[in-house]
């Protein structure tokens, strides 16, 4: 119920929760004019060390979501954002790297490149809202 009152722009409701991470939330979306833009969706893989706090992911089938922002949709279609057999490694870690870990990147490696699966399905399903999305979202909260 909470996932749909926000998609139709009523985020009243997040002032009064016990969690301050919903309110801060609100601020957000009011301040800042938040609104859906993209569903990303993909498969995951983890894998977590506790030698540095490491946590390696690897997201494969990352695909932007088109026609509707319902996450809970199981047919919504979807675009694939990546190349065929390219993935998404991803590193995190708090304390340090481990040279096993090291050891994984390939040996040639002098810069590490971030990449946002966000960006990559929003601009994939850009073209789809045209250059009118904005004005046409408000519009309808205005209606």
């Amino acid at each position: 119920e909470e996932f749909y009152r926000i998609l139709d722009g009523d985020y009243q409701f997040l002032l009064k929760s016990p969690y301050p991470l919903c309110r801060e939330f609100y601020v957000e979306c009011v301040s800042n004019l938040m609104r859906p833009r993209t569903i990303v969706d993909y498969d995951r893989v983890p894998w977590i060390m506790d030698e540095g706090t490491v946590r390696i992911t690897f997201d494969s089938d990352v695909r932007a979501a088109v026609g509707s922002y319902d996450i809970f949709d199981p047919s919504l279609p979807t675009l694939p954002v990546l190349e065929p057999g390219k993935l998404v490694m991803e590193v995190k870690f708090t304390e340090m790297l481990p040279q096993i870990v090291r050891d994984l990147l390939p040996p040639n490696a002098q810069e590490f490149t971030a990449v946002s699966k966000y960006v990559l399905c929003y601009e994939k399903s850009q073209y789809l809202h045209g250059f009118e999305y904005w004005n046409e979202t408000q519009e309808r909260k205005l209606l």
